[in-house]
C-alpha cells in the first residue's frame, strides 16, 4: 500500500527485519489501520517531518541507530512527543525493558509470541483510554458520615492511568489506603509515580498506609518540591517517626526512589510534565500532564487573592493579577483540570490568606483558560453533599448564563472519567 505524503497515519513499524514489517503491516491493515513500514532506522527521523503517526513500533537491535535511542531522540522532541512509542523485540531482559520505559516508550512487546499476538496487542493499545480516578476528594481533614457519601471524606488521591504498565498518583491523603488495597488486589508487581502537591497532613497522611509500599517487588519515584529546610525523603520519613506512627519508613519493603521536582519541564516514562509554584503556605506545585496530545492538570492547594480582572494593570494589583494570567495560561486549553474550590464566596470572607479559592473564582479562571472540564476539588470538610450539589448547580447555571462551552462537575470518591 501507498502512504502518500502528509496522509493520516495510525502505526509506523520500524524494524530492519522485513518480515516482521511486512507481516505485522498486514495484519493491522485487514483491521483496517493506515500503516507505513520502515527497514531503515536511521531514515524515521527525516519521515517525521512530513507524517506523524498515531503510533511507532520500534525495534530494539537496528544497524546504525537501535530502537531505544531512536526512542529517545523522537521523545526530546516537542512537536513529536506526543507520539506513542512501543518497542518490540527479542531481548527479553528485564534491564531493555527498564532503559525502554526510561526513553519514554508505553509499551514492551516480545517477539516471542505469534505476529496475530503482536498484532493484537497493538490494536489493544490503540484502543486503550486514558483514566482519571478518584480516591479521596476532601480538603483539609477526612470528613466520613452520612452527610459526605455522595462526594466522599477522603482526603487528596487521584490516579491518572495512561494505558502503560505505571500508575500515576497524585498525592497521597488518607484516599491512597483504598487505592493501594485495589493495586494489590490486581497487579502481580506495582510500579508507580506519585506526585505531591506539598507536605500539609492531608496530602500525605495516607502514605504509612499504602500497603504496595511494604512489598518488595513493587517500586515507587515520589516527586514533591523541596527547599534548605525542607527535604523530600526526611519529611515523609519524620511523619513515621515513633512518636507519630509504629512503622518507620525504612520498613518499606518497596524500591522507594525520591525526585525533587522546581517549576518546570519534565519527560517521565512515555508522558510530558509541566510544574508551576501555587499561591498557598508552603512550597507548593500544580501539575499539568500531556499524553496523546490531552492535557490534564491537577490545581490544588491553591488561592486566587481576587477575582480574575483580565490584564494586569499598574499600580498594587498588578502582581496579582500576573499571577492568575500565568496560570491560567499554564492550564490553557486543557482537557480536564482538577482544581481546588474549597470555598463558597461568603466562606472565603473570613478564610482570606488560607490557601483555598471560592468557586466563583475557579471559574472565571477557568472559562478564562478555555478548559474543556472543571473538575471542584478539595472540598470543605464542613460541605455536607448537599452543599456541594448546590455548588455544582451554581456553577451549571453561571457557565450557561456566560454562554461558555465548559463541563463542570464535583470530584467524587470512585469517579471514574475517561478521556
Amino acid at each position: 500500500e501507498v502512504i502518500r505524503m502528509g496522509e493520516y497515519l495510525d502505526v509506523l513499524i520500524v524494524d530492519d527485519s522485513v518480515f516482521f514489517t511486512e507481516s505485522i503491516g498486514s495484519f493491522l491493515r485487514e483491521k483496517n489501520l493506515k500503516v507505513a513500514t520502515i527497514n531503515e532506522s536511521k531514515k524515521v527521523m527525516e519521515f517525521l517531518k512530513e507524517r506523524k503517526p498515531t503510533l511507532i513500533l520500534l525495534d530494539i537491535m537496528m544497524p546504525e541507530l537501535d530502537g531505544i535511542s531512536l526512542c529517545r531522540m523522537i521523545k526530546e522532541r516537542e512537536d513529536l512527543h506526543d507520539i506513542r512509542i512501543v518497542i518490540f523485540s527479542t531481548k527479553l531482559f528485564e534491564a531493555d525493558k527498564e532503559k525502554a520505559y526510561r526513553a519514554g516508550a508505553e509499551a514492551f512487546i516480545t517477539k516471542d509470541v505469534s505476529i496475530e499476538a503482536i498484532g493484537n496487542q497493538v490494536l489493544d493499545l490503540l484502543q486503550r483510554k486514558i483514566r482519571i480516578k478518584f480516591w479521596g476528594t476532601r480538603g483539609s481533614i477526612p470528613a466520613p458520615g452520612p452527610q459526605t457519601v455522595k462526594y466522599g471524606g477522603n482526603t487528596p488521591c487521584v490516579e491518572l492511568n495512561l494505558g502503560g504498565d505505571y500508575v500515576i498518583i497524585f498525592d497521597a491523603g488518607s484516599g491512597i489506603r483504598e487505592l493501594g488495597n485495589y493495586l494489590v488486589e490486581t497487579k502481580e508487581r506495582v510500579k508507580g509515580h506519585i506526585f505531591l502537591t506539598h507536605f500539609h497532613w492531608d496530602h500525605i497522611q495516607g502514605l504509612p498506609f499504602f500497603s504496595p509500599a511494604y512489598i518488595p517487588e513493587n517500586q515507587f519515584t515520589i516527586y514533591g518540591c523541596e527547599d534548605q529546610e525542607v527535604k523530600l525523603g526526611k519529611v515523609l520519613s519524620d511523619q513515621m517517626e515513633s512518636v507519630f506512627f509504629p512503622v518507620p519508613l525504612r520498613r518499606f519493603g518497596a524500591s522507594i526512589q525520591f525526585y525533587p521536582l522546581d517549576e518546570g519541564t519534565y519527560s517521565i516514562e512515555s508522558f510530558r510534565l509541566k510544574t508551576f509554584y501555587l499561591n498557598h503556605p508552603s512550597k507548593t506545585l500544580g501539575y499539568l500532564v500531556t499524553h496523546r496530545g490531552k492535557k490534564i492538570g491537577y490545581i490544588t492547594d491553591n488561592e486566587f487573592i481576587t477575582n480574575y480582572t483580565g490584564k494586569p494593570k499598574p499600580g498594587g494589583r498588578f502582581q496579582v493579577d500576573e499571577y492568575n494570567l500565568k496560570l491560567i495560561d499554564f492550564i490553557r486549553d486543557a482537557d480536564i483540570v482538577i482544581i481546588d474550590a474549597q470555598y463558597t464566596k461568603e466562606e472565603y470572607k473570613s478564610k482570606r490568606g488560607w490557601g483555598h479559592s471560592d468557586y466563583e473564582t475557579v471559574l472565571d479562571i477557568t472559562m478564562a483558560a478555555q478548559i474543556k472540564k472543571c473538575v471542584l476539588f478539595h472540598h470543605d470538610p464542613t460541605h455536607s453533599d448537599d452543599d456541594i450539589d448546590k455548588i455544582v448547580r451554581h456553577c451549571h447555571k453561571i457557565i450557561e448564563q456566560r454562554k461558555v462551552k465548559m463541563d463542570c462537575l464535583g470530584a467524587q470518591e470512585g469517579l471514574e472519567i475517561f478521556l
